[in-house]
């Protein structure tokens, strides 16, 4: 299997005027706005300084001289940094010049977000932004997307907007995961000005939007322009509707990777300079992502808010603050999640408890992380522990 660090390996030596930019230097770009690039990469500002991948990647490896420090969590793959260090040492990628970085965490606001711009040779402004990151507030604010318009996507708003006001070019917007949302949000609710010099939204199976809280008429006036991929098992990308058809591409066949790991963008599939095209969505992702969405259907807007608000507040008394403590505690994680569900209505309980186990069961025994793999067995002791839970809550004594 191929996967964008075989694309550097085989391209990064051609400029962009001999292989013309396509989909997979936009999943490219979209994964390096998931780095730390403080120090790094010059910060937004009025009069905007700029870095080349080269010197970006000299200063980013001095502040980190080993990938032992550098966490990203369980979900976004440690071959990250390496496609940083590719882009850095070939011709491609190494003269690109980045800036306008910034990272923001507001556990108070339930916001998570980062963006960078990367200025391509021939006149191309890639607008990078962040996906969902390790931290509990970055998933609390995805869930949050179902019952009003989040922290996250009105500053990607604002950031598209600044970046427009100070760089010329045209303009592509794009995003892996929760970054795809908020790239297809920013482009359609910008100003004419801006849009008009949108060529093309790039959404990596990306979640889409609740009509009741972001109509998805609202994103007609750049749905010619959007570019959604997903895996075969695409659940983020299942999650609530689009506008645009997907595309659907392979992910992780020759690795053995399954569920919800497909997501991860080093395991899609590519050939020369095209991501390798899937059969189509599997039943099974069809099946959990319509788990989630039946269950939001059940509520309206303010009941999706107190249940999204207990569960989170309850994972946050158990002190779970990001996916890695969660993988790090085991079962014991694990059940801190199951008990996060008791506190709902019984009718939410069971769904959510199934939705819950299929996306962290799945992420704490397939993903690449060596620390969630280290408690695979763990987790089957907490899927048969979840089991009984389940029945105990769900059932009464017979002399009741």
């Amino acid at each position: 299997m191929a996967n964008m660090l075989d694309y550097i390996d085989w391209y990064g030596d051609f400029d962009f005027g001999t292989v013309p930019f396509n989909e997979v230097d936009n999943l490219i770009l979209s994964q390096l706005s998931y780095l730390e690039l403080a120090g790094a990469v010059p910060p937004v500002s009025a009069t905007p300084g700029t870095v080349t991948v080269h010197d970006a990647w000299e200063r980013f490896r001095a502040l980190h001289p080993s990938d032992e420090g550098i966490n990203l969590g369980p979900l976004i793959s440690p071959l990250t940094v390496s496609v940083f260090e590719k882009m850095a040492a070939g011709n491609r990628f190494g003269g690109t010049l980045l800036c306008e970085y910034v990272s923001r965490l507001d556990t108070g606001a339930h916001e998570q977000f980062g963006a960078l711009t990367a200025l391509l040779p021939g006149g191309i402004t890639y607008v990078s932004y962040r996906g969902t990151d390790d931290s509990m507030v970055g998933w609390r604010e995805d869930c949050e997307m179902s019952y009003r318009v989040v922290p996250s996507q009105v500053t990607a708003l604002s950031y598209l907007e600044e970046v427009a006001a100070h760089l010329g070019g045209t303009l592509h917007v794009g995003g892996h995961s929760k970054g795809g949302n908020l790239a297809a949000y920013a482009a359609s609710h910008c100003s004419s000005a801006v849009r008009d010099r949108i060529a093309v939204v790039w959404c990596n199976d990306s979640p889409g939007f609740v009509d009741e809280v972001v109509p998805l008429s609202s994103l007609d006036p750049v749905l010619d322009r959007i570019r959604l991929f997903t895996p075969e098992y695409s659940l983020v990308g299942s999650l609530f509707k689009h506008a645009a058809r997907p595309v659907v591409i392979r992910s992780g066949t020759d690795t053995g990777t399954q569920g919800v790991m497909q997501h991860s963008a080093l395991e899609w599939e590519v050939m020369r300079g095209k991501f390798v095209r899937g059969e189509g969505i599997s039943e099974e992702s069809r099946k959990m992502g319509e788990v989630f969405s039946q269950l939001l259907a059940s509520h309206d807007v303010d009941g999706r808010a107190r249940m999204i608000t207990d569960l989170y507040d309850a994972l946050d008394d158990a002190g779970i603050d990001s996916l890695t403590t969660l993988s790090s505690r085991g079962a014991a994680g694990l059940a801190a999640v199951l008990n996060s569900v008791s506190s709902l209505k019984e009718e939410d309980r069971k769904p959510m408890t199934d939705f819950l186990l299929g996306v962290v069961g799945q992420s704490m025994a397939l993903t690449v992380s060596p620390i969630a793999k280290s408690i695979a067995s763990a987790l089957e002791d907490a899927r048969r522990s979840a089991e009984s839970f389940i029945v105990t809550v769900q059932s009464k004594p017979e002399d009741e």
